[in-house]
């Protein structure tokens, strides 16, 4: 009897340490698959980065004519250039990158403000261009020598004093002019590379002073673009004055900055809107060319002057590659009244036919309607105008 007792409990005891043993098994085996899920899930964020999206927006040309210059003008003799821009400075201060063609030197005191022939823009107007949001300033164009050689160092010394902002196309020396210009965001490094086409007869006292298109250069400098940045963007003051169209030496050199490998081309100068369109490269790669977003602001006479654009672009930026993934221009309409004043920037959007029925630019040149800036701005955009 007892030994059938000592048997049943030997057997109760091997059915119990057969039991422990699995559970134990089964436990290791758990925490291994979950180790080797961790290490898959590492190793999967390792490899591949979350994408990255950079918004640039960019206009033309920021023109201050005399009379504009009077309307900012403050009782008290100073300058606010802000309720200009004020219709606009939203979209402005939403775009990670903005861009503008400052069309006229900045050159500070012992220099009178003024207009045409001759530009020199209030720093005021500078100040107010980056509280507006715009942070990559384009000084490469014919305006630039104006006021000559030292109102050109002032206006990159003014340039230099205020944080955040990244200046183009003019230098104080050999080695300035030579530098690739970066701006960075979130990551990814963008280089700007800025041309002119001339000085409007403008002696230049130092070939460094005002960078001139030459496309030998041009090619070395995107070469050395390349090397330090994930995306290349080149400014061009080119083009000729009031068409709508491209030259054919535009044409022939944005084909050349795509062939180099450029991802963006912003054009500018013509005082008039010109097409856009992708260019391929014959590395097979893709150039987004915008040929001139016309006038920001001026207070030209002709009704297609008062018509601009506003380049809007998205980069999206995964795994150390950089591509444009929309690209569009918004029409802007540059107001003025009567007697010239009240000068403000407007999207064609926004833009309304009570406002259009004010517009100066009608004691010159007209009819003035809504209606004439949409087919204008159809017509040259096509299917790259958005709103």
């Amino acid at each position: 009897m007892k030994k059938n007792w000592l048997l049943k409990l030997i057997i109760i005891a091997i059915i119990i340490t057969v039991a422990v043993c699995v559970i134990i098994s089964c436990t290791n085996n758990d925490n291994s698959n979950s180790t080797n899920t961790n290490n898959d899930t590492q190793q999967t964020s390792t490899n591949k980065s979350e994408p990255v999206t950079v918004s640039l927006i960019a206009v033309g040309d920021n023109l201050l004519h005399s009379t504009i210059l009077n309307d900012a003008k403050t009782s008290n003799g100073s300058y606010n250039f802000t309720p200009i821009y004020a219709p606009v400075a939203p979209y402005i201060k939403a775009a990670d990158i903005a861009f503008v063609n400052q069309e006229a030197p900045l050159a500070g005191s012992g220099y009178q403000a003024s207009g045409y022939p001759l530009f020199n823009s209030p720093q005021q107007a500078g100040l107010d261009l980056v509280s507006t949001g715009f942070n990559v300033i384009n000084m490469a164009n014919n305006h630039a020598l104006d006021k000559g050689a030292q109102a050109v160092i002032n206006t990159a010394d003014f340039w230099d004093s205020v944080e955040g902002v990244t200046m183009l196309g003019i230098a104080r020396s050999q080695d300035e002019a030579s530098e690739i210009k970066t701006v960075e965001v979130n990551g990814v490094t963008f280089a700007f590379l800025s041309y002119c086409y001339g000085t409007n007869g403008m002696p230049m006292e130092y070939s460094y002073l005002l960078s001139l298109i030459d496309m030998d250069k041009i090619a070395d400098d995107i070469a050395r673009a390349k090397e330090i940045s994930d995306c290349v963007i080149v400014s061009m003051h080119w083009g000729n004055e009031y068409q709508l169209t491209p030259s054919a030496i535009q044409r022939e050199m944005a084909q050349q900055l795509a062939d180099m490998g450029v991802d963006l081309v912003i054009g500018h100068h013509p005082h008039v809107i010109e097409p856009a369109e992708w260019l391929t490269g014959k590395g097979g790669n893709h150039t987004f060319v915008a040929y001139s977003l016309g006038n920001f602001v001026s207070s030209q006479h002709e009704r297609e002057t008062m018509l601009g654009g506003m380049l809007s672009v998205k980069f999206a930026c995964q795994d150390g590659k950089v591509s444009i993934s929309e690209a569009g221009i918004i029409p802007l309409v540059t107001h003025y009244e009567h007697g010239l004043h009240g000068y403000r920037v407007y999207r064609l959007s926004d833009y309304t036919d009570e406002l259009a029925a004010r517009h100066g630019i009608s004691d010159y040149d007209k009819p003035v309607s809504v209606k004439y800036f949409e087919d204008l701005s159809a017509q040259v955009f096509g299917q790259y105008r958005i709103y």
